[in-house]
């Protein structure tokens, strides 16, 4: 009987040694990927609080498109995600998207005001200059960018609009890290 007291002694101390074994590694895998979330967060944080930017200027180049100014004051390069355009009259409510916020599968242009559910998505090559895609502010630099309001479509009120002498303009830019400012200027 003592070799088999003694076997079994064996087996339960091997037993314990490898589900010991498994939950170290468990938790020093864990410990990893918590150790790595926590420095994305860190990151994306202070990305965040270290971009700046502000609009310095806006003026309507022809009758469908205006071209704003954006000057990085920040520490990091940044790039714009998108830009609201609207009007105080209720006719413009336009969307320009960087694909990281939105389904598009490239910069895309929405009309907010539609009714349809693609919100008359369009691809934004010809709308947009230059990409906001494309395009960094590195910090203590400059940015035009100018957005053409897309030809009429139907079922799409905001596309086809022109600009108006006494109507204000807005527009909202978001940065690549969530950051957002607004502009507006009669037009």
């Amino acid at each position: 009987m003592a070799a088999s007291e003694a076997i079994g002694a064996m087996l339960a101390i091997a037993m314990t040694i490898i589900a010991g074994a498994a939950a170290w590694s468990f938790v020093r895998s864990q410990a990893g990927n918590s150790e790595g979330a926590l420095q994305s967060g860190a990151i994306a944080t202070n990305n965040m609080l270290a971009e700046h930017f502000t609009i310095a200027t806006m003026y309507f180049g022809t009758t469908t498109s205006v071209t704003f100014m954006v000057y990085n004051t920040g520490s990091v390069t940044d790039q714009v995600a998108s830009v609201r355009l609207y009007d105080s009259a209720g006719l413009v409510n336009v969307f320009y998207n960087y694909t990281k916020h939105s389904p598009c599968t490239g910069d895309c242009v929405l009309d907010l005001k539609s009714s349809l559910t693609s919100k008359c998505k369009t691809v934004a090559t010809s709308d947009e200059s230059p990409s906001l895609t494309q395009t960094t502010v590195r910090s203590t630099n400059e940015a035009f960018y100018t957005l053409t309001i897309p030809g009429t479509t139907s079922n799409c009120p905001s596309y086809g609009q022109t600009w108006s002498g006494t109507t204000t303009y807005t527009v909202v830019v978001t940065g690549i890290y969530g950051n957002t400012v607004t502009y507006s200027q009669l037009g």
